[in-house]
């Protein structure tokens, strides 16, 4: 005994591991159809397209609950091409959730690492996923002070642990598409390459330059907060791996856009302190109830170097913090109820990179500025807090509305 606590991964069951609701929610999601179900005890499951039927077991009290099971997920198994039990379960697990795969490069006894390795490692990916959940509400050089309610109940709701794979030490982080928390999309098409102003001080200069496309009269759609959170980790890793590679050519700037911060960087400093990780190796599998997004699906961060990581935290942390955020777009719609002051005005526009549709309540001079934007089919510059309410982005605390260039 070397007094060395190990942790050691429980072989994948999946009769034990997946269950009938998690296959039925896969089933959906691919199109199969219920044709049969009694409530509590089974259903049937028939896909026209590729000629086959299931039967799902609901009741494991029934002796041949796993064999009945195990028959659904070898058809589902047959069906799809899928050629072993890890990669079942990452199938079925995915048609509602984004999957991150986190593998560390290092090695391993019996397929398990020390007990402390491993808490740093799911230390890490909690701040790494906490960050990237600050990011995309608000990309910030630093999120420090209070978490937004939003960022707190993603983290504690719809974040899970899913089963360990062999390969190095793998962990599998399950991120859940949850219908309640969900937002109005710009339709894909428009100048996604737009940015919003950095400062009031040069935001007319700016506009002078800039041509902002017209929102599209194509229906929007919805997206979940949660694929709104992975995407910026994703781009956010490859923008910090970017940061500390030795030749780095990318701006701090630039890289607090795609998501990066300094939060961000502690998360893998905490990931990668231990002597014999070679690197951290992310990969991401995304649910397909979502469009699949534009973003990097693998990023490997080699073992960075200490004081390059160190570097790259201060100066992250001198960048100023910005208090109010900036909105540039178009009125889109606006709804104030007869015989009141207050209405509530929709924006398709830009808060730094990122495209969205934000709501704002204005009354006054502020309205009837964004009527005459709308009127007169104008951009619109609004300035404020944004926060993630329920279904919808809004520009909340002193909410201010201007025409750029008058």
């Amino acid at each position: 005994m070397n007094g060395v606590h190990e942790f050691t991964a429980r072989p994948l069951v999946l009769t034990e591991d997946l269950s009938p609701p998690a296959v039925e929610a896969f089933l959906k999601v691919y199109g199969w159809q219920q044709v049969r179900h009694q409530e509590g005890l089974y259903s049937i499951w028939e896909s026209v397209a590729q000629d086959a039927s299931v039967m799902l077991p609901y009741d494991s009290s029934y002796r041949d609950f796993t064999a009945r099971l195990q028959d659904a997920l070898y058809t589902i198994a047959d069906v799809y091409n899928i050629k072993n039990s890890e990669d079942l379960a990452l199938e079925i697990a995915s048609a509602r959730s984004d999957i991150l795969l986190l593998r560390a490069d290092q090695e391993t006894v019996d397929g398990s690492i020390p007990l402390g390795e491993a808490q740093d490692l799911l230390s890490g990916i909690k701040l790494m996923l906490t960050a990237a959940a600050c990011s995309a509400i608000r990309p910030r050089a630093s999120n420090r002070g209070r978490r937004p309610s939003a960022v707190k109940e993603f983290i504690a709701q719809e974040v899970r642990m899913g089963h360990t794979m062999r390969g190095s030490f793998v962990l599998t982080i399950l991120a859940r598409h949850d219908g309640s928390r969900t937002e109005e999309l710009p339709p894909a098409s428009g100048a996604d390459n737009v940015s919003a102003p950095e400062s009031s001080d040069k935001s007319i200069a700016q506009l002078k330059r800039l041509t902002l496309s017209k929102p599209s009269a194509e229906q929007s759609g919805m997206g979940t907060y949660t694929r709104r959170v992975m995407t910026t980790l994703a781009s956010g890793l490859e923008a910090a791996c970017e940061l500390l590679a030795d030749s780095s050519e990318v701006g701090l700037d630039e890289a607090v856009q795609r998501g990066a911060s300094e939060e961000l960087i502690r998360s893998l400093e905490q990931m990668t302190l231990q002597p014999g990780l070679r690197a951290l190796d992310m990969s991401f599998r995304w649910s397909p109830i979502q469009p699949r997004p534009n973003v990097s699906s693998r990023v490997i961060l080699p073992r960075p170097n200490p004081e390059r990581i160190e570097r790259v935290r201060q100066d992250l942390r001198k960048r100023p913090v910005v208090e109010q955020d900036d909105l540039l777009g178009h009125v889109i719609r606006l709804e104030r109820p007869e015989g009141q002051h207050v209405g509530v005005v929709v924006v398709d526009g830009y808060l730094g990179r990122t495209r969205r549709r934000v709501k704002m309540r204005l009354s006054g001079q502020d309205y009837r500025t964004a009527i005459r934007a709308h009127e007169e089919q104008r951009a619109i510059l609004a300035r404020g807090t944004v926060t993630l309410e329920e279904r919808s982005w809004w520009l909340t605390g002193p909410v201010s509305v201007r025409l750029p260039l008058e």
